[in-house]
């Protein structure tokens, strides 16, 4: 039986169904009309401010955070569904290469969570994102970050507040080495850019040569 045969018998049996609404879609598609209708797009990319320097770097996100995607990334992110990691990957891969088309990266990492969250929750949401990522990307997934300690949820905070909250939370893993690394370095969620400006921070501080930040989706 040929691949592409046993591919339509799979469909028949196990219907591709909408990421969202669980509908029923046309084979090879992941997302149903309706919802399609429901997703808003990004432009461009946007400049991440690294603390005390005066500095950017760049990131790009496929979507924004609004209507079906805000609200799967509160699933995915909060209730388990861990399944959407490789569905946003996909689109996250596909911006990656629009935005960045000359990029070399050396590996990808993500922002970590604390301790203290990720045992609570038993997941990090961005390093599902990185590793899919890195995997769709032919690229090696590196833990260069840790999280030293707790601190207040960022979403709760004004920008003044959360570029506070942020800083200093984050240092380079012990073993880990980032001299002289193009490193693409993975979020969720980038609003006003703090934390990943203060991850970025972190990386280059510790020798990386150059940061460039990509999400699932980022706020208007």
């Amino acid at each position: 039986m040929s691949a592409k045969l046993f591919s339509v018998l799979l469909d028949m049996i196990f219907p591709p169904k909408c990421i969202f609404c669980r509908g029923i879609v046309p084979s090879g598609q992941s997302i149903c009309e309706k919802c399609e209708k429901e997703i808003s797009y990004t432009s461009g990319e946007k400049c991440i401010y690294l603390p005390g320097s005066g500095e950017t770097i760049l990131c790009t996100a496929p979507y924004l955070y609004s209507g079906k995607i805000r609200e799967s990334i509160l699933r995915f992110k909060f209730y388990g569904q861990k399944d959407f990691a490789d569905f946003y990957a996909e689109g996250m891969s596909a911006q990656i290469g629009k935005s960045f088309p000359k990029a070399r990266f050396d590996s990808v990492t993500s922002v970590p969570i604390s301790g203290e969250r990720y045992k609570a929750r038993g997941y990090n949401q961005s390093e599902l994102l990185a590793r899919a990522v890195a995997k769709r990307l032919g690229l090696p997934y590196r833990e260069y970050l840790v999280k030293i300690r707790n601190n207040r949820e960022q979403h709760k905070l004004s920008e003044k507040e959360r570029r506070s909250n942020v800083r200093g939370v984050y240092r380079i893993k012990d073993g880990e080495q980032t001299s002289g690394k193009n490193i693409l370095l993975i979020d969720d969620i980038v609003t006003t850019g703090a934390t990943l400006g203060e991850c970025g921070c972190v990386l280059l501080s510790g020798g990386a040569k150059k940061i460039t930040c990509a999400a699932v989706a980022r706020a208007l």
